[in-house]
């Protein structure tokens, strides 16, 4: 009788042990994943937007000729005194800026506004072009590399799976995570660079609010992100890279409310434009 009354009072306690072993041991294996875990529920909870990822742009929206080239195509003029004849069609203008240029989208040749970051070209129909200066985007890689080689001997240990060697790669992959791929019974190493990447999210944040409306393309000139569906006729930012790495930024935007609509083409035929100027031309 005693004896079964000891056991009785004794298996509250066992039970309690192996629990105590059994959180222990959760904790020493998966502690730092499931507190990563815990971290991106809260960021998310306070920043939705962070579940957002870049869809592809529409095939449709991203092989559509651009309006004023096909404009350009079409529109023929007739020579004085030949009726019936028509003279070639000039080409469309081209914009250009801190030794790029690009084709402009709208009739009309805008003189540049140029600041200390950026320069704006406004169109008398409205439209405006905000192009920032490529050598003020940050290198944020060579930064990494070059600064501090024991924060990148950091880094590259955290990446090291999945090693980031370019800019557009670092954006890529900060853009394609979000919270809800965390998980307490990750490998330590996915949970650490996961947390890495949802803190450059949280740093890095939209180019401009784009009420989930975010988008990649990748092109053979350029590739990159779009922040805003310009159907919606609210601005639209765009973050690309060439083959070289060098970021570029723009903004397209309209003066006023009256303005005409810029569509999907238009942002189109200006990045798949965008080209070094000649060296003749600088």
């Amino acid at each position: 009788m005693i004896d079964d009354q000891e056991k009785s009072s004794a298996r509250p306690a066992i039970i309690l042990l192996i629990a105590v072993f059994l959180v222990a041991g959760f904790s020493v294996k998966y502690g730092l994943q499931t507190m990563t875990w815990i971290e991106g529920k809260l960021w998310n909870s306070d920043n939705p937007w962070l579940s957002n990822i870049p869809q592809a742009l529409p095939q449709s929206a991203a092989a559509a000729p651009p309006p004023a080239a096909m404009m350009a195509m079409t529109a023929m003029s007739a020579k004085p005194g030949k009726p019936g004849k028509s003279s070639p069609p000039s080409p469309p203008a081209q914009l250009r800026a801190y030794n790029y240029e690009f084709k402009s989208p709208w009739p009309g040749n805008p003189a540049p506004k140029g600041s200390l970051t950026y320069t704006e070209f406004h169109y008398d129909s409205g439209q405006v072009i905000v192009f920032f200066d490529p050598d003020s985007q940050v290198d944020t890689m060579r930064t990494l590399k070059t600064s501090n080689p024991a924060e990148y001997q950091r880094f590259a240990t955290v990446f090291a799976d999945k090693p980031l060697n370019t800019n557009f790669e670092m954006y890529q992959a900060v853009y394609q995570t979000t919270p809800a791929q965390l998980s307490p019974i990750a490998s330590p190493s996915d949970a650490m660079r996961m947390n890495v990447l949802l803190l450059w999210k949280l740093s890095f944040g939209l180019d401009l609010p784009c009420d989930g409306d975010f988008y990649s393309f990748d092109w053979s000139n350029a590739k990159g992100f779009q922040f805003g569906n310009p159907d919606r006729k609210v601005p639209v930012a765009v973050r690309a890279f060439d083959d070289r790495d060098h970021q570029f930024r723009f903004i397209f935007t309209a003066a006023n409310a009256a303005a005409d609509r810029i569509t999907q083409s238009d942002i189109n035929s200006v990045l798949q434009s965008l080209q070094v100027l000649p060296f003749i031309d600088r």
